[in-house]
């Protein structure tokens, strides 16, 4: 009786001391440090705005768009923006970058002023740079100059230049009333039809004859108009 008493006081004790602590609970893994994995596999600390950065402080390299000229920049604007001032690129924009800026019609990367695109803008006739279709360009639309529609003038054109032509009828007939870009008038040697029977020594073909006299000598007058006073009317006269 007294042996089975003491085996249950042993085990009465074992099963006090195996219960101890049972309302302390314990937890496994790590608690919240405030760190976390970097970009590149390193431990990165976040601030409480979500700010990253290194855990030794170290900051980040610079780069083109962080708002900051850094050597090698012409600028920096910390934009996206690739038409702007600055370009993605955090060089100045200019014409001829090949990047269409505002204000800029084209830009075709080049500086050559002969082809489609002179100097940011649609290349036209009149825009003073000489496109490789033009044989001139003088930057106006002047019809009256040396440089019409980017041709060089020319007389017979149709296009009274100033200054250099009196008149230009558009044709190359040299009886009519503007020769060589210069305006018939008697006494130049040329008969003008319609105008002139004869002028100085050019009379045209005719003769005493043709006029209906029987021979003599034909002439012109000062108002380039045939003059038959040394005609005679008869053989008896002559």
């Amino acid at each position: 009786m007294r042996r089975g008493l003491g085996i249950a006081v042993i085990v009465l004790g074992v099963a006090c001391v195996g219960g101890g602590g049972s309302g302390e609970g314990s937890t496994t893994g790590a608690s919240s440090s405030g760190s976390e994995a970097g970009p590149t596999g390193g431990a990165t600390t976040t601030d409480g705005e979500g700010d990253s950065g290194s855990d030794d402080g170290t900051p980040l390299p610079p780069y083109c768009g962080d708002g900051v000229v850094d050597a090698g920049e012409e600028c920096d604007d910390g934009n996206l923006i690739d038409h702007d001032a600055c370009t993605n690129a955090c060089t100045a924009a200019t014409c001829g970058d090949g990047i269409l800026q505002d204000g800029e019609e084209c830009d075709d990367g080049n500086d050559d002023l002969s082809d489609d695109c002179p100097d940011c803008h649609v290349y036209r006739c009149g825009d003073g740079f000489l496109h490789v279709s033009e044989a001139c360009d003088d930057g106006n639309d002047d019809q009256t100059d040396d440089c019409a529609d980017c041709v060089p003038a020319t007389c017979g054109d149709g296009v009274v230049q100033a200054g250099v032509e009196l008149c230009d009828d558009g044709n190359g007939n040299p009886n009519d009333s503007c020769i060589d870009c210069v305006p018939a008038t008697c006494g130049d040697g040329i008969i003008h039809a319609g105008v002139e029977d004869c002028d100085g020594t050019a009379l045209g073909g005719e003769t005493c004859l043709t006029q209906g006299f029987m021979g003599g000598t034909l002439a012109c007058d000062a108002r380039c108009m045939l003059d038959t006073s040394m005609c005679c009317e008869t053989t008896m006269m002559c």
